[in-house]
């Protein structure tokens, strides 16, 4: 069962200790740019930075995280968002104002290398805390680490790690695990060989040749990491970014408008996109339809999904940003080149938004410069589409018409279903001529066949004006339906060893049901027994004609199985809509279903339950 996770902290605190490498920033502000929760990319790029993951650490300590054992996301959760926002673009700030400050990348290269050696030693050695081993292994080596951990207001071992780094191996020998995998980690990368392993190694050690096999993972993890870190440099940029997307989420929720065209200006507003083009999905007929926009008029422009190329059709189908320049020659398709045109502009951009039924794309046109700065942060400018789903109103349909808009829908795919309904009774009807009456599988293509007429039967009440489905009494013969389901079921309950037996009684009279009704009800409550049941089980089924002391008749008829019984607070609440879990109480929402049918059959459910099963009696009412 989740924990429930502790109100988060809110109050930034001045970086101090440990130094913050400016690649790692520039690839965290975009991740947390415009974010609603912490991703696994902002989570990752906070664990390759040293001083905001000091920070974590901290934050999370002042509220009492519980020492040592770390797990960096359950410490993520401990501090709020714009706790952790805060920190990174303030960090980012203090760089640009001071350059100094940053980590050096050979200082940095070998925290990361530490940090990923301590984290598979403990891997191999089986140690639980994964994420506590790489932060043992990220600031073991770094200047000023163990004066920042020893201010750390928290118990574990974490700040022994830079303390006993280089203490002797046999003096290790009696450490706990954590400064002895740092110490270890420490000592491979430094002579590349497994040096002291016998003493340092944690049970089970790893052998020579998984070392050596870390090793090189660990130089190619390590140059994609800083890779990355390299790829972009331009601080001041990040910075940039990340606020205007800040600046643009804010908006987006403090704006009284549409959440479309709240982006849309927004947009105008901070990047030079214009003449922005909102085209709405109508699921009906797969079209992407435009719409108006708050004062931009659209064109009437519908586009098919299906085989199309332009800009909105691949931004809707990826749910990512796409952007094409007038000149892209085939990659440009006539829509995306007449826009852009028609704005006197180098190209557009397809930006999807929303959600669900509130799918769309919103075209911007712009010059190649506003539009490459689009392109190099495309995954900003998809989180502000997936934002603005939570203020698109949802279509509705024509004043005074959803019911017949509702009911049209339902004629059509009444009409639809009944095609091939009727080819699956034409060739039942071939298959049953062609093997006979005396067939061996003759009942079951029999119940095929009801089965199927009750789905007509069913689509044909759907279709009705009427607003409820219409009763459909017939004589029934209720031995022969427990029968029928019996046999139906039999492949469930015979692979586990379960004896399902009936008990018809004698000269049962037929009763003028809805029989689809009854056949819901015994198929929930039969089926119920069997999730009730252990292999080998049984379950009972008897039926009978009964009088009572009223003189009154009944059709009795009991499923009894031999599970473990209901929990007194489960059978409290048996036939409440309750969403409990099944298993031993075999309770839920079907047993709610099936109170309400038997009320609508005029009969009455009750039960009787004990350590040796639980057992159902239904009463019919004979006139």
């Amino acid at each position: 069962m989740p924990r429930s996770a502790p109100p988060p902290l809110a109050a930034p605190i001045p970086i101090t200790g440990l130094a913050s490498h400016p690649g790692v920033l520039i690839n965290l502000l975009d991740a947390l740019a415009g974010a609603g929760g912490l991703s696994e990319e902002a989570r990752t790029w906070l664990l390759l930075d040293p001083a905001l993951a000091l920070e974590v650490l901290r934050l999370s300590a002042q509220h009492g995280a519980a020492p040592g054992q770390y797990d960096f996301a359950e410490l993520c959760e401990r501090v709020s968002l714009t706790t952790l926002k805060g920190l990174a673009s303030d960090a980012a700030i203090r760089q640009l104002a001071n350059p100094a400050t940053a980590i050096e990348d050979a200082d940095w290269s070998r925290a990361i290398s530490l940090a990923y050696l301590c984290r598979a030693l403990a891997r191999e050695s089986d140690y639980p805390a994964l994420d506590e081993a790489w932060l043992a292994g990220l600031f073991c080596a770094l200047p000023g680490s163990q004066a920042a951990l020893s201010e750390l207001p928290i118990r574990g071992f974490l700040a022994d790690v830079p303390r006993f780094l280089r203490e002797p191996a046999n003096r290790l020998r009696d450490a706990t695990p954590l400064p002895r995998l740092a110490a270890m980690a420490w000592r491979l990368l430094e002579k590349r060989t497994p040096a002291d392993l016998d003493t340092l190694s944690l049970p089970p050690s790893p052998d020579h040749a998984s070392l050596r096999a870390i090793l090189q993972e660990m130089d190619k993890s390590v140059e994609v990491f800083s890779a990355l870190a390299r790829a972009q440099q331009d601080l001041s940029g990040a910075v940039a970014r990340f606020t205007r997307a800040e600046l643009a989420t804010t908006g987006m929720h403090e704006r009284n408008c549409d959440g479309v065209l709240a982006a849309a200006r927004l947009l105008a507003e901070q990047e030079g996109l214009y003449d922005p083009l909102y085209l709405r999905l109508d699921k009906r007929t797969s079209m992407l339809e435009s719409q108006d926009l708050g004062e931009f008029h659209a064109p009437p422009i519908s586009i098919r999904m299906e085989g199309g190329n332009s800009a909105a059709v691949r931004a809707l189908f990826t749910r990512a940003l796409v952007v094409v320049y007038t000149d892209a020659g085939g990659d440009a398709s006539l829509l995306d080149m007449q826009l852009a045109r028609q704005a006197d502009a180098d190209g557009v951009a397809a930006i999807p938004v929303g959600e669900g039924d509130t799918r769309g794309v919103l075209l911007v046109c712009g010059d190649r410069k506003a539009l490459a700065d689009v392109a190099a942060h495309a995954e900003r400018y998809t989180r502000m589409g997936e934002l603005t789903a939570r203020a698109i109103p949802a279509a509705a349909p024509p004043p005074d018409a959803g019911d017949a808009y509702l009911g049209g829908r339902v004629r059509r795919a009444a009409h639809e279903i009944n095609n091939p309904l009727g080819i699956i009774k034409n060739y039942l009807a071939i298959l049953k001529a062609k093997l006979g009456d005396a067939a061996p599988i003759a009942d079951e293509l029999r119940i095929i066949h009801e089965e199927l007429d009750r789905i007509v039967r069913i689509v044909r009440a759907l279709t009705n004006d009427d607003d409820s489905l219409a009763e459909l009494s017939e004589d029934t013969d209720i031995g022969q339906l427990v029968e029928d389901l019996v046999k139906v079921t039999a492949p469930t309950w015979q692979a586990r060893g379960i004896q399902v037996t009936h008990k018809p009684g004698a000269a049962l009279p037929r009763l003028n049901c809805d029989r689809d009704k009854l056949k819901q009800v015994l198929l929930n409550l039969l089926l119920n027994a069997l999730e009730a049941t252990p292999d080998g089980g049984e379950i009972r089924l008897e039926t009978a004609r009964i009088t009572n002391q009223k003189r009154e008749r009944f059709i009795e008829l009991q499923i009894s199985d031999s599970g473990p019984g209901i929990s007194p607070e489960v059978a409290d609440k048996l036939f409440a809509p309750l969403e409990t879990e099944k298993g031993e109480d075999h309770a839920g929402l079907g047993l709610a279903i099936v109170n309400k049918l038997m009320e609508d059959l005029g009969a009455t459910i009750s039960f009787k339950t004990g350590s040796s099963g639980t057992s159902f009696q239904l009463l019919f009412p004979l006139g």
